[in-house]
């Protein structure tokens, strides 16, 4: 029994150590579904009340959270908003805000009080690839961090071919591939949805619906 236990032991040593090689040497593994699709209430707060309690406690634990929503729409100056009013409901903890971290000086990041949520360009606040923001301004800190990257979709995205072929998904196959997943879920064609996925450790993608897929009925 004992020769048993140390087999499945080594056994869970092995395949930890490869799950890890194969992120850190760009093989993705499966995205993690942490908000089924769901119907945007009309007022859209619904999209922030799911998303702070479904990621909870990480938007507690980790000083930054970097956000991908720049350059802003009126859309999402809203979700902020309601991020933020729904995270001071949840933790009565007031959100410390960097509106551009690529212009923001090392200092004041460093400075910046947890919790620190910091605006960042839309394709540069993940690490599915190397990301020299986060290498050079965030790590140096050694203070925890996640980022939250806004994905608009209108639910009739066509994969490429080439994003099947990746072995780790690119930003721009991210939204294709993870609608293409999820579609069959989104039971009323004539409603917005939203969904919320997990890539690698750190990386939260929000997949916000803005229009009816065009051949809906």
């Amino acid at each position: 029994m004992k020769k048993i236990f140390t087999i499945l032991g080594l056994v869970f040593i092995i395949i930890t150590f490869c799950m890890i090689y194969l992120v850190r040497k760009g093989v993705s593994l499966r995205s993690e579904p942490l908000i089924r699709p769901t119907v945007i209430s009309a007022d859209q707060r619904n999209i922030a009340s799911h998303t702070v309690l479904r990621i909870f406690p990480d938007l507690q634990q980790n000083h930054y959270v970097i956000w991908g929503v720049l350059p802003e729409t009126p859309d999402t100056q809203l979700l902020m908003t309601h991020f933020m009013e729904e995270y001071y409901k949840k933790l009565q903890i007031p959100v410390h805000i960097i509106q551009n971290g690529l212009e923001a000086s090392t200092e004041e990041i460093q400075n910046c009080p947890k919790p620190c949520w910091i605006k960042m360009p839309h394709d540069q606040a993940n690490e599915l690839s190397a990301n020299k923001f986060i290498s050079s301004k965030i790590e140096p800190t050694q203070k925890a961090h996640i980022t939250i990257t806004t994905m608009p979709f209108n639910g009739d995205e066509v994969v490429p071919e080439y994003c099947d072929q990746q072995q780790r998904l690119t930003l721009d196959c991210v939204t294709p591939v993870s609608v293409r997943e999820i579609h069959r879920k989104m039971k009323d064609p004539k409603q917005l949805y939203f969904f919320l996925r997990k890539y690698n450790d750190r990386d939260f993608f929000l997949f916000v619906q803005k229009e009816l897929p065009k051949n809906s009925p």
